[in-house]
């Protein structure tokens, strides 16, 4: 009970898709039975006429002894043409099953499993007086007492029919009979079907608190999937730290290092005679800024203070090489620079 208690949050994909995977869905059977009559039903909508007229002409020919005198041959002929005769209600009948079970969870591939428990005479009776028994009961017997209801209300129009269908001639009394059946079968039809309805959004309700989660389960769950964050965490903090010593490595081989001149600090390198632009080599704000400044001194890297191209150096991705509209402004840096060491740039 505790441990139900615990599970207040809604289950997740993963957790539904496991459920799924072991044949746990939320379905109700009343309304598979609803739909597996409703396919009856529609067939003889469709075609009475022609499934009273078949039984008729069935049992005519059968009183006629047109299928001869032997019982096994009469058996035989009666049966395969019954079959025949009620093939279309079965055919849709299955249908409509299936398709009501696939609209309720779609289809589910899993093998049967044996169980030792549910051999067991003990674990039966268990069952029959538990807790969990309890809404079959009540359902069973809620559609007891609506049979019986309208039972009753069947019986009472009969009666009321009855006086009347004495000045009939078969043909109306067939027809009054045929239209009360009818009436009644559609009342009886829809009223089961509201509560085959009921029953599914209960079947829902229960799947639904079935597989509730606690807080530590989807926890647990993220972890399985995800990773642990903290060790996520540390993982980037490693590579942070990897990427920024490797930065710093690249540091003395510098041309020259531009600065905001405090916040910003970018390491260019150029090499002369080649064909390519200045590459930007190492870059960083704060802290990483004032260590790239301190290994450049210490390496003797010339440190120019220009806080426009320094902003707009910070721009350009590590080891990218800078854009064509800052090629002047560097040129003019590394000519400066080249003629301090007296060299031509």
């Amino acid at each position: 009970m505790a441990e139900n208690e615990d599970r207040t949050e809604q289950a997740t994909a993963r957790r539904r898709q496991k459920a799924r995977e072991k044949g746990q869905i939320a379905k109700s059977r009343e309304l598979v039975s609803m739909a597996t009559m409703a396919g009856s039903l529609l067939v003889f909508y469709l075609a009475g006429a022609a499934f009273v007229t078949n039984i008729s002409g069935l049992t005519s020919r059968l009183l006629s002894l047109q299928y001869g005198r032997d019982s096994i041959t009469v058996l035989r002929s009666a049966s395969t043409e019954m079959m025949m005769i009620l093939a279309p209600f079965f055919a849709m009948a299955v249908i409509f099953a299936v398709l009501s079970n696939v609209l309720q969870g779609g289809f589910l591939l899993k093998p049967p499993t044996f169980e030792l428990e549910r051999l067991s005479p003990l674990s039966g009776f268990k069952n029959i007086f538990s807790v969990s028994a309890l809404p079959g009961v009540v359902k069973s017997l809620l559609k007891f007492l609506v049979g019986v209801v309208l039972f009753f209300i069947l019986v009472k129009k009969i009666i009321t029919v009855v006086p009347a269908a004495a000045a009939m001639d078969i043909v109306d009394i067939k027809s009054v009979a045929f239209g009360l059946m009818s009436k009644s079968v559609a009342y009886a039809f829809a009223t089961f079907f509201v509560l085959a309805l009921a029953d599914y959004g209960y079947e829902r309700w229960k799947f639904e608190r079935s597989i509730r989660m606690s807080k530590e389960e989807i926890k647990e769950e993220f972890r399985e999937s995800e990773g642990d964050p903290l060790i996520k965490a540390k993982i980037r903090s490693l590579q942070r730290d990897m990427a920024r010593r490797r930065m710093m490595e690249a540091v003395p081989k510098a041309t020259v290092v531009i600065t905001n001149p405090t916040h910003i600090a970018v390491a260019l390198l150029y090499q002369k005679g080649g064909n390519g632009a200045p590459q930007v080599i190492a870059k960083g704000k704060g802290h990483i800024a004032a260590t790239i400044k301190e290994v450049a001194r210490k390496h003797r890297i010339p440190l120019v203070e220009d806080k426009p191209l320094a902003r707009a150096l910070f721009k350009v991705k590590l080891d990218a090489s800078i854009p064509e509209d800052l090629y002047r402004a560097v040129a003019k840096i590394l000519a400066y620079i080249y003629k301090l060491r007296g060299t031509a740039a």
